[in-house]
């Protein structure tokens, strides 16, 4: 999902007349929904298993989510459902590692 909404935005969706600061907004967003997927691997590393840096890792989960909706909200086209459709995966699954511990 991840890939094909990054696919799509930089295929189609480039092409898009919007504001400098809502583009901005949108890159910032679509490194955020980055940023989760990069939470996610990590939490498959044995680094995580200790609770401290467990701990570290799981207060990261829910603002990278919520920069990562919201920035990527302000986008424009297909691109923006597809990332906004794995930032929610992400985070379901990340809170669901979570609620595992």
């Amino acid at each position: 999902m991840l890939a094909y909404g990054l696919l799509k935005w930089f295929i189609d969706d480039r092409k898009l007349e919007l504001p400098p600061w809502r583009r901005a907004v949108f890159v910032a967003g679509s490194l955020g929904v980055i940023f989760q997927a990069a939470l996610f691997v990590a939490s498959w590393r044995r680094d995580i298993s200790n609770y401290a840096s467990f701990g570290q890792w799981s207060r990261l989960v829910l603002p990278s989510f919520l920069l990562a909706a919201g920035c990527v909200l302000v986008g424009k086209g297909a691109s923006r459902w597809w990332l906004l459709s794995a930032s929610v995966v992400l985070f379901v699954l990340c809170f669901l590692i979570v609620l595992s511990a």
